[in-house]
């Protein structure tokens, strides 16, 4: 087992223990404020602004933690709405909120089991701080999100990235890095920030995959199983026009 591997393993059973006990007490209603101020509207509000994006084609939520943001999201989609994570606790979580159109599947983001462009929308909130191996981790987002698609993402960042010389930077573990070097690893693999805001030690910002419109019969809505993006036959409130810091 390589490094990155061993470290998701280890971070995918913290998370799971967590899960039941102090994820949305502690993380979400704690954590988020005291280092994102007010995060956590502002991630609903991402939510709510993918549903209006995704216009009822299928939406996925990655990592989706317990689903307390997918379930907001799933509740005003009228499409799917596919909350994966790799902790089988979280899975497990989301599966109990027994919400309609939301999918909870356990996957690895670095080899997520939808076929390429099945997503209008991605929906990342506070998840990206813990995954290793960013730049594969992005790649296989803009593999699955289809052309013209947006992801909605927020990241907590200590950003010590910037106070170091840019190879050393780009070595750090992602929670060690800043909103610009989040942002350059989207806009690397073909999407364009379009809106970015930083609230304390939170960044939020959007970016659009570029290569024409997201085709709407592309993925499916919430009517046939048979056309989810979890069955590939081959798986595995702010905007502002300032760049990220």
């Amino acid at each position: 087992m390589t490094e990155r591997p061993r470290i998701q393993a280890a971070i995918g059973g913290l998370y799971s223990w967590a899960a039941p006990r102090v994820y949305e007490p502690v993380v979400v209603k704690g954590a988020f404020r005291l280092f994102g101020g007010n995060l956590t509207e502002l991630a609903f509000d991402q939510g709510r602004r993918a549903v209006g994006t995704a216009a009822g084609r299928p939406i996925l939520d990655v990592p989706a933690g317990t689903g307390y943001f997918a379930g907001a999201a799933a509740h005003a989609h009228p499409g799917i709405v596919a909350g994966a994570d790799y902790a089988w606790g979280m899975v497990q979580a989301t599966r109990r909120r027994a919400i309609a159109g939301l999918v909870p599947v356990q996957a690895d983001v670095h080899h997520l089991p939808f076929r390429s462009g099945a997503f209008a929308v991605i929906l990342c909130t506070n998840g990206l701080q813990v995954i290793p191996g960013l730049s594969g981790a992005v790649r296989e987002l803009a593999r699955v999100l289809g052309p013209g698609g947006t992801v909605y993402v927020s990241v907590l960042l200590a950003s010590l990235g910037g106070l170091l010389p840019a190879r050393t930077g780009r070595r750090l573990p992602t929670v060690l890095r800043g909103g610009a070097a989040v942002a350059a690893e989207f806009e690397s693999v073909g999407l364009t920030v379009t809106a970015y805001r930083r609230v304390r030690f939170a960044h939020l910002f959007e970016a659009v995959k570029r290569q024409g419109p997201f085709s709407r019969s592309g993925g499916p809505g919430r009517g046939s199983r048979a056309e989810s993006p979890s069955l590939d036959p081959n798986p595995r409130r702010a905007r502002r026009s300032r760049r990220p810091r």
